[in-house]
């Protein structure tokens, strides 16, 4: 059976499918708020108003404790995702990742090594035409950047994938029977969600674009490769190197980074060309390694 339809032996009525996204959101408000219960026992003085006052907040607490208390809501969308459903929709955990026998933890690694090569060319390039990077390499905060990065970044991008190209993709495609309308409904929701990142509202909304056009391509990289693998690789090596790579204070993580990019971020739209490029390189590239055939009906 495809991985577009393994779902379909659930229990995904209407009733099922509130539960589950109201507990996803609780969870994610939960997780949330642990950070503004830190602000107000510790940091009293300190008024968070919007995602603008990130970098404020990482100079007050700390990048890496900040970049913590970032990522725990995820950590409990996770949990509470994979128990609704085991539970509730009543499906095989293989089954939300993949229609293979097993799970393929090579392509993972392909795909992560693939977009890992890619990210350090477009770097190199900007590198080469742009003088405002600056080293700010520090051993040790960095190296608890890498055991956060590595450990918890991961969970973030695997309950976005599950989200976004397994959940909705899924859900869409068995009321619709459209699997191009489930993948482009699912790519720009993937791409609104990513409307409140402190770089929109600094370099603008059209960059929204890029993340519509990200969350399209992994859509139909799952339905040509029939499981998250690949989707999982590519996401987990796009936040992790990123992280580890770059900084700016116009991110929405500010880290202990090898680089900061010292640049304002103008309009963005050399980097929303490259990326589009190494988007499109990558989804050729698997495309001819993994001989994909299958036909949009």
């Amino acid at each position: 059976m495809k991985f577009i339809d393994l779902w379909k032996n659930g229990r995904f009525g209407a009733e099922n499918v509130l539960v589950t996204i109201f507990l996803i959101i609780l969870a994610y408000l939960l997780g949330s708020s642990l950070l503004f219960i830190e602000l107000a026992l510790n940091f009293p003085d300190f008024s968070f108003v919007s995602n603008s006052d990130i970098k404020a907040l990482s100079s007050l607490m700390g990048k890496n404790r900040l970049f913590i208390w970032m990522l725990i809501p995820f950590c409990l969308v996770f949990i509470t995702f994979l128990l609704c459903l085991t539970k509730i929709h009543k499906v095989p955990l293989l089954s939300i990742f993949t229609a293979r026998e097993s799970f393929d933890w090579n392509r993972v690694l392909i795909s992560f090594s693939l977009w890992s090569l890619m990210i350090f060319c477009v770097t190199g390039i900007g590198l080469f035409f742009n003088d405002n990077f600056e080293v700010i390499f520090n051993p040790q905060k960095f190296a608890l950047l890498f055991l956060l990065a590595i450990f918890l970044l991961p969970v973030q991008t695997t309950i976005e994938e599950l989200v976004f190209r397994g959940y909705l993709i899924q859900g869409i495609n068995k009321r619709t029977g459209n699997i191009i309308l489930s993948i482009i409904t699912s790519g720009i929701m993937f791409g609104v969600m990513h409307m409140a990142n402190p770089e929109i509202l600094k370099i603008g909304y059209h960059i929204l674009l890029y993340y519509i056009a990200v969350g399209v391509v992994l859509g139909f990289i799952v339905y040509y490769d029939d499981g998250l693998e690949l989707t999982l690789g590519f996401h987990a090596a796009n936040n992790i190197i990123t992280v580890l790579l770059i900084t700016a204070d116009w991110q929405a993580f500010q880290t202990d980074a090898i680089l900061k990019d010292n640049k304002a971020p103008g309009n963005g739209i050399v980097d929303i060309l490259l990326g589009t490029t190494a988007l499109f390189l990558f989804f050729f590239i698997l495309s001819k390694k993994y001989k994909w055939q299958k036909k949009l009906v």
